[in-house]
């Protein structure tokens, strides 16, 4: 869990030298007109996933720098929520964007696949969504919300990899680049 400047810095450096991360948001949207921001999740790789708490946080433009750097993709499953919670955490509207729902679509898969459902068949991995209407702006968190939380981050990258090598037709995937940079 990242609640100091010094440790999201250093998490920066690390995701800004790799070619790809996973990222999503918890969020509560109960009685307001805005999400309140109540997690950020990044993963450097399965084994490699971090929390970023924004409440203990007092300055994201860290992870605004990360989220600008054209030179890394960011992978995401269901993109359009998550790009406008962070934008509004950071300023900075993500670049270079992966959506794993959206591919899935192009990939033979439907286009509203969930991401439980998408991991399940790809990867035949169950993911216990126990955690999906939990308080994300309540701490400390438990091990169940840590855990489905890092859980909607560690399979992204493997997603990918595996979606895009579904996407053999020049055309389709011609199709799929066009879409996703609509999100740049």
């Amino acid at each position: 869990m990242i609640t100091n400047q010094e440790d999201l810095q250093a998490l920066i450096i690390r995701a800004r030298a790799t070619d790809a991360i996973a990222l999503d948001t918890e969020f509560v949207w109960e009685r307001t007109y805005y999400p309140n921001l109540g997690l950020i999740q990044l993963a450097l790789s399965d084994e490699e996933c971090y929390l970023i708490d924004p409440l203990a946080l007092t300055d994201l433009s860290p992870l605004g720098e990360l989220l600008g750097d054209s030179a890394v993709v960011k992978i995401f499953h269901d993109a359009p929520q998550d790009l406008t919670i962070l934008f509004q955490a950071t300023g900075v509207f993500p670049r270079n964007i992966f959506d794993t729902r959206l591919a899935a679509g192009f990939a033979g898969l439907s286009s509203t696949i969930s991401l439980g459902n998408l991991i399940k068949d790809l990867l035949d991995i169950d993911l216990p969504k126990t955690e999906t209407r939990t308080n994300w702006l309540k701490r400390p968190l438990n091990a169940k919300q840590i855990e489905y939380a890092l859980d909607d981050v560690r399979y992204l990258r493997a997603i990918r990899v595996l979606l895009l090598t579904r996407i053999l037709n020049p055309t389709v995937k011609s199709w799929l680049e066009e879409e996703l940079r609509r999100y740049n």
